[in-house]
């Protein structure tokens, strides 16, 4: 039998310990995996979103500077006054020191060759004629994109010479957008992912790939082209083109290019994939170990506990002469020893008894048997009494920390059934009342000042608002002052860190009503219903349950009311109305 309950108490700790370790190790795990992925998912964005700027930000520091000299160039042909053969070496000199743009000739107004370096096919863009009048109205015109018989990408570009405030002639010169390559070759991402350049119209101008563009294809949709063009900033999606592809992309307003960033995403996360994985196998492997502790701690602590047990079933046997050995120099060894020594108490109390009885056994007095029973009970007061001063004792002497821990436990328990004891009587007995007429924020802000410590030390802000208009009112002191710490306190707790607590005070016509509210977790309707009736808790073991039962007692007994509205999340409000006269 004792085999049978030492096996049943330690499976049931085992089954209580455990799964409270193994499900906060797993929880641990997973919440730290959640935050490492949101963490991953927003430096990834802002990585990539840094360096397609900072691409966009070339590409465009790359044709202003391209338009800039094209311009400077038209400023010092419109300064000067050079002949055609001039003309021609300004326009060879600025090729050779311009190598972005592959071919650039000088035209009139009307639309006719006045200067050219050499023979090129500067053949004309399909909006040649919008360019030219955006060109002769005095700005500088860009074309769309274009490829040439290589499938190269090109632009033209259209500057204005201005002479006395009027167009004389324009360069029109080509600009090879082959350069955006090098500025897109020293962009690595991964090994599988890119960064490349289109055209409004999704067609790629620039890619590290040469292939790519040799081989034009449409890169996204149109839908996704028009959603980057609205976005001020880098607009991020997730498209599936053989597989799943992370995608970034930006807007070039000036030429409507668009610089996009593409990675598959299998390949994004790879990094957070082993992440996780490691995290699960160190998850699982702590909470091996964890079992494995828990095993072998639950059979040492059951040991002894399992001895006691023994010892108590001799002692429902009648069997007062067992010694019980538990063998270990610690706090649950010095309880053995108590137990024995109370064991002898009651053996030695007993034995008197026994006498005593057989000396009264002739008058079968049932009263003296209740007497009797009596002492006992007395006795047995005195023997708990000496155990707790033991426990008093212990306190002094130099303990593990599972034995202090244990020694709190016991004094949680005495102090419990003392408060349980103290509010059952208040709650039975009729109060003497004392009535006085006086302010009932004085009384409030009395209470506020005893538990103010506490609710700071649990960073709990306390506002109290109340209408300077209402009257004094006649209570008894200690009464009302019991109901507003047991409300004050009872939400401190329910808070349990950080959050508010307000009180607010109005006149409703003849009564006054007071709102004792907090932040805290709130309450189910089904509790908030009974909240006020005996035994009724939310604090488990640890609340008698009388504490408001109390307070409505006392509330009623001034011709008042209290009722709870709360509701889970969104924290309890107390709301008190009391008669003015």
């Amino acid at each position: 039998m004792g085999s049978l309950i030492k096996k049943k108490l330690f499976y049931q700790t085992l089954a209580f310990i455990l799964p409270f370790v193994v499900f906060s190790i797993f929880l641990t795990s997973v919440a730290l995996s959640l935050s490492n992925k949101r963490f991953f998912q927003k430096t990834i964005h802002q990585d990539y979103a840094n360096i397609i700027q900072t691409a966009s930000g070339s590409i465009s520091r790359f044709l202003d500077n391209s338009q800039r000299s094209l311009e400077s160039l038209a400023l010092v042909m419109a300064s000067l006054k050079l002949d055609p053969w001039q003309k021609e070496i300004a326009l060879t000199a600025f090729l050779h020191q311009n190598p972005q743009f592959s071919a650039i000739d000088l035209i009139s107004p009307q639309d006719s060759i006045a200067a050219s370096p050499e023979p090129a096919d500067l053949r004309q863009p399909e909006q040649h004629q919008d360019l030219l009048d955006r060109a002769l109205s005095g700005g500088t015109a860009v074309s769309k994109a274009m490829a040439d018989g290589n499938e190269l990408p090109y632009a033209y570009v259209y500057v204005p010479v201005r002479r006395q405030g009027k167009t004389d002639e324009l360069l029109r010169a080509r600009l090879s957008l082959k350069f955006i390559w090098d500025i897109l070759e020293d962009i690595r991402i991964g090994e599988k992912g890119h960064v490349y350049v289109m055209d409004g119209s999704g067609r790629l101008i620039a890619h590290r790939d040469i292939q790519q563009v040799l081989q034009p294809a449409q890169a996204i949709t149109p839908e996704d082209l028009n959603a980057i063009r609205k976005t001020a900033g880098p607009l991020e999606w997730v498209g599936k083109n053989d597989g799943a592809f992370y995608n970034l992309g930006v807007y070039i307003p000036g030429p409507d290019w668009i610089v996009m960033l593409t990675q598959p995403r299998s390949e994004v996360y790879e990094y957070l994939r082993q992440n996780i994985f490691w995290a699960a196998l160190m998850s699982l492997l702590i909470a091996m170990g964890a079992v494995f502790l828990g095993w072998r701690g639950s059979r040492r602590l059951l040991a002894p506990i399992q001895a006691l047990h023994l010892h108590v079933q001799d002692m429902g046997r009648g069997d007062l002469d067992r010694k019980i050995a538990i063998g270990r120099v610690d706090e649950i060894g010095d309880l053995g020893n108590a137990f024995n020594e109370m064991t002898d108490s009651l053996k030695k109390y007993v034995d008197r008894e026994v006498e005593t009885a057989r000396t009264l056994a002739h008058t079968k007095n049932l009263a003296t048997l209740g007497t009797v029973a009596s002492k006992v009970s007395h006795e047995m007061g005195n023997f708990l009494f000496g155990i707790q001063m033991m426990m008093n004792g212990l306190k002094k002497e130099p303990l593990t920390p599972n034995g202090l821990g244990i020694l709190k436990t016991i004094e949680n328990e005495v102090a419990q059934t003392r408060t349980f004891t103290k509010d059952f009587m208040n709650f039975a007995k009729k109060p003497a009342l004392k009535f006085v007429r006086r302010s009932l924020d004085g009384l409030i802000r009395e209470v506020l000042d005893i538990l103010r410590p506490e609710a700071d030390g649990h960073e709990i802000g306390v506002t109290l608002n109340w209408d300077p208009a209402i009257p004094p009112i006649r209570m008894d002191t200690e009464l009302m002052k019991q109901v507003f710490t047991n409300l004050i306190k009872n939400s401190l707790e329910a808070m349990n860190g950080a959050g508010n607590l307000t009180i607010t005070g109005k006149a409703a016509g003849e009564t006054i009503l007071v709102s004792v509210a907090d932040t805290g977790p709130g309450m189910d309707p089904e509790i908030s219903e009974k909240l006020f009736e005996p035994f009724v808790s939310t604090k488990g073991v640890l609340g008698t349950g009388l504490g408001l039962a109390i307070v409505k007692s006392n509330i009623e007994v001034h011709g008042g009311t209290i009722e709870c509205v709360s509701a889970p999340g969104k924290g309890a409000e107390f709301l008190i109305r009391l008669p003015m006269e």
